[in-house]
């Protein structure tokens, strides 16, 4: 089993940061209060059952992918998070060299906007391409780049199932990101990570995954 890691981002030295799950707050105030602190991204394995459970409702989930790389990577974002934007932007040129198959999976709840975005998304008739929409139009006037729209009832059905989903992760933190390690441990990593110890933890995905032990 790996055991656990820690890592340090720091915020205004070109590293993404960690994004509370706070509701109806001034979000630019809370980036200013965070620019002065070290803040960590927190790696941790999950172990026996809970596992099992958690990698086999991912799998089910309601997830959009990029890539067709057998290094498979789950990335749970808030189109209005900074963070995940930050994120999305440095997988980028790490998909293609890395075999990676980056799933992502939207929630909603950081700004009252939020949702309404995230129904957009999903409700595209290209749900990546609007993904990268969003990201490339960001702002930190607006946040995320893509309009609001009303959900149906099966985007807030799946909305509220991602929800679960990160809870059941750990604390509601985004961006969260889960992966497989090479000896079958399911590594959780809720925040930060700079750009030397992201592409670190992509490598540590394997390229030929086995069954997790038990299956």
């Amino acid at each position: 089993m790996a055991a656990s890691k820690l890592s340090w981002a720091i915020p205004g030295q070109n590293s993404p940061w960690i994004l509370r799950g706070w509701r109806n707050v001034w979000i630019g105030v809370a980036l200013a209060l965070l620019a002065l602190t070290f803040v960590p991204g927190v790696a941790h394995a999950q172990e026996g059952t809970a596992r099992h459970k958690l990698w086999s409702k991912l799998g089910h989930s309601h997830w959009i992918a990029q890539g067709s790389g057998t290094r498979i990577l789950y990335v749970i974002f808030d189109p209005n998070c900074p963070y995940c934007h930050v994120l999305i932007d440095e997988l980028q040129s790490q998909i293609q060299p890395l075999h990676l198959q980056v799933r992502y999976i939207l929630v909603g709840f950081l700004a009252p906007s939020s949702s309404g975005k995230a129904a957009y998304i999903l409700q595209a008739k290209d749900p990546l391409a609007a993904i990268l929409e969003n990201e490339k139009k960001f702002n930190m006037a607006h946040f995320g780049g893509v309009p609001e729209t009303l959900g149906d009832e099966k985007t807030d059905k799946i909305l509220e199932g991602n929800l679960a989903l990160l809870n059941k992760a750990g604390k509601q933190l985004v961006p969260t990101m889960i992966y497989r390690e090479e000896d079958g441990s399911l590594q959780i990593v809720q925040g930060a990570l700079n750009s030397s110890n992201l592409r670190d933890a992509l490598k540590e995905i394997p390229l030929h995954p086995k069954a997790l032990p038990g299956k």
